[in-house]
């Protein structure tokens, strides 16, 4: 959950030892910070909620009207079932909604932002455009950050916006799950990256910060290869997509939650984990990046709750519905879970 932002401690960013070794940082002040959001569609809602909730003052900005109708519906609908659960006042509500201006991109938004966070399309020329437009148009001390999942938009970015970004890669739901992958351009400013790590801790967030960029960061990398054993699974008839589904519910999720992925090596015993991995009759699938049970789905148009199929049938259920079903499960686990998703430490 997101701290007091009327708290003595406040998250920020502060300038150098050597105030001339590089532009001065305006702090990230609750109240006093303002966040520009650039791109409405899945992250941008949640992110924005999260910083409202903690007393920011939000533009959330698409070149969509109609992104960021259903953008602003969604973040109305994730204030309103924290109320509905307990977990924030109505006044609380009626606070953190004022704090968020939804309204198309534009240079005076840009001027006037100490914080912006790119959450526009995974497509290079869209972020370089979008890169370009920040150093020209938003204050030398404006921070930024990149929530792509997988490129560089270090070598998007121009050189003289380097020394004051990051990537802050959220994870969906991102008003409610707690991790955020960090990393640094190389020869960044080191304040940045540890001011960005504060905020998101005050925040409520869990920062884990990469020691270098890699393509996917950390999460998605885990998902492509365990996406790809499932699809063999499915594509050569194995196993249904609902036991699929239940065989990791039931499963790898609980034990993962307590443990972690390299923990849980120590509890079976690295000798034996060493035996299976070099087990002969274990054939690792074949690299298939186009399984069929994927790209049939997509050729027909079957992408998933957008469209009401996907591997699942969702009927005439709306996305919102869907949405906020799904948050309140996320709700009900991270609660039951508590300092396990919270705090996460090794047993």
């Amino acid at each position: 959950m997101p701290k007091d932002p009327s708290a003595s401690a406040t998250p920020g960013l502060h300038p150098p030892a050597n105030p001339h070794a590089v532009r001065a940082i305006r702090p990230f002040i609750p109240g006093r910070c303002r966040v520009a959001i650039i791109g409405a569609g899945i992250m941008g809602p949640g992110i924005a909620q999260v910083f409202a909730e903690a007393g920011y003052s939000v533009d959330l900005c698409d070149i969509d009207e109609a992104v960021l109708a259903r953008a602003m519906a969604a973040f109305h609908d994730g204030l309103a079932l924290k109320v509905e659960l307990g977990l924030i006042s109505s006044a609380a509500r009626q606070d953190a909604s004022r704090r968020v201006q939804a309204q198309a991109l534009s240079d005076g938004v840009l001027a006037q932002a100490d914080l912006i966070i790119e959450a526009v399309t995974e497509k290079a020329d869209v972020k370089r455009e979008l890169f370009a437009r920040i150093l020209r148009q938003a204050p030398p001390t404006a921070v930024v950050w990149s929530n792509t999942s997988t490129l560089d938009v270090f070598a998007l970015a121009p050189g003289d916006l380097l020394e004051r970004m990051v990537v802050a890669h959220w994870f969906a739901p991102p008003h409610i799950l707690p991790l955020v992958e960090v990393v640094a351009p190389s020869g960044a400013q080191r304040h940045t990256l540890e001011a960005c790590v504060a905020c998101l801790r005050d925040l409520g967030k869990s920062p884990v910060v990469l020691q270098r960029f890699v393509p996917g960061f950390l999460i998605n990398r885990l998902l492509r290869a365990l996406g790809r054993e499932a699809f063999y699974l499915l594509d050569e008839g194995v196993v249904s997509i609902g036991d699929l589904d239940v065989a990791v519910r039931t499963s790898l999720a609980p034990r993962m939650q307590m443990l972690g992925l390299m923990q849980r090596y120590d509890f079976t015993g690295l000798g034996l984990s060493l035996r299976n991995l070099e087990n002969p009759q274990m054939v690792d699938a074949p690299v298939d990046l186009s399984p069929r049970i994927l790209r049939e789905r997509v050729e027909r148009g079957e992408l998933g709750i957008a469209t009401g199929r996907g591997f699942y049938d969702y009927g005439v259920r709306d996305r919102l519905a869907l949405q906020r079903e799904r948050d309140k499960k996320l709700w009900a686990a991270v609660a039951a879970l508590g300092d396990a998703v919270g705090d996460p430490k090794p047993i």
